[in-house]
């Protein structure tokens, strides 16, 4: 059979038009899936979102967010789209020591019911009245970190700031799609007792008390607390400094960057952003808030939250307290 130049020319140009149109479907399938599995966006190293960035992005895909107040003030109402994640994110551990981090395994869990998948975009949010609102979502997103998941961010403000805005609020609870939360545990974001008791007196480890001033000193402590006073050379950063909740009436806002550096080289914290600095308070709620303001506000990328902190190293009789002295003249 023969065929002549032009039916194989007519043959060629037919060829090429199936290959455009299929290499066409080819693409558009692909922007296709990656419109539907594409990753979740991602927010600024310093781990702030304000009000009008969620209200834009809340139905991005990949965005969960996570309501960590508790479960009547969740029933009355809430951020739409918002999971009721009040915990447990702290639990007490074998040793019947409290407020300590639950096993890997249940906090994986845990994400997994509340919809977390290993490429979301947590974003968290407490009542934003006071510094200890914001320390609850200071710890959730610490939480977070230890379990090697860092695109996390804290609502800043939280709820009050969102209302304030007269954003839009719901009362209907949100029901999570199960996410695939797989943990991948960073041992150097916690400390333990027993390391604890080792790095006392080294002139390699800041440790970072940050209580109140009147529990630092040993003039008052919580009743839970076995032992008044500080552990030994710690210098102190009140967690309740480092926002502006209930000044005018403000939402707890985290102060401004500039305004945090100087708070920091105030207390003695060097510029050296590898220092070791071990955070603790008195049951690792608050110390997560310098834990937040450190690690992600200042960049310091060696700072470390001991989770049993004072109610922990308190009731260890060969760990030292001490009591109506300023941390930084025991060194």
């Amino acid at each position: 059979m023969h065929h002549t130049a032009s039916s194989l020319e007519g043959g060629r140009v037919m060829y090429m038009k199936k290959s455009m149109i299929i290499a066409a479907i080819v693409a558009v399938s692909m922007l296709f899936t990656a419109y539907c599995v594409g990753a979740a966006p991602k927010v600024s190293s310093d781990g702030l979102v304000t009000v009008e960035w969620l209200s834009k992005h809340m139905d991005d895909r990949g965005v969960v967010i996570l309501d960590v107040r508790t479960f009547p003030k969740y029933m009355k109402n809430h951020i739409p789209g918002a999971i009721r994640a009040f915990g447990p994110w702290r639990l007490t551990n074998e040793k019947f020591v409290g407020f300590m981090a639950p096993p890997v395994g249940e906090l994986e869990e845990m994400l997994r019911e509340f919809g977390v998948s290993n490429d979301s975009l947590v974003i968290i949010y407490d009542q934003g009245m006071t510094s200890s609102d914001t320390a609850k979502s200071a710890r959730a997103l610490w939480t977070l970190h230890m379990l090697g998941h860092t695109n996390v961010a804290i609502l800043d403000g939280g709820f009050n700031a969102w209302e304030q805005k007269e954003l839009p609020l719901t009362a209907t609870p949100a029901i999570p799609v199960r996410g695939n939360f797989t943990a991948k545990p960073v041992a150097k974001k916690a400390i333990s007792l027993e390391e604890v008791q080792k790095k006392l007196g080294s002139k390699g480890t800041i440790f970072l008390d940050c209580r109140i001033p009147a529990e630092h000193f040993g003039h008052e402590k919580k009743s839970n607390i076995a032992r008044f006073g500080h552990l030994p050379g710690s210098l102190l950063m009140p967690a309740s400094f480092l926002t502006i909740g209930g000044q005018n009436f403000s939402p707890a806002y985290l102060r401004k960057k500039d305004e945090l550096r100087q708070m920091a080289s105030g207390v003695g914290l060097p510029n050296n952003s590898g220092a070791e600095i071990v955070v603790y308070s008195n049951t690792g709620e608050e110390a997560a808030l310098c834990y937040f303001v450190l690690n992600n506000m200042l960049g310091y990328n060696n700072v470390r939250l001991f989770d049993g902190s004072v109610l922990e190293a308190a009731k260890a009789k060969d760990i030292a307290m001490v009591r109506y002295s300023w941390g930084w003249n025991d060194r």
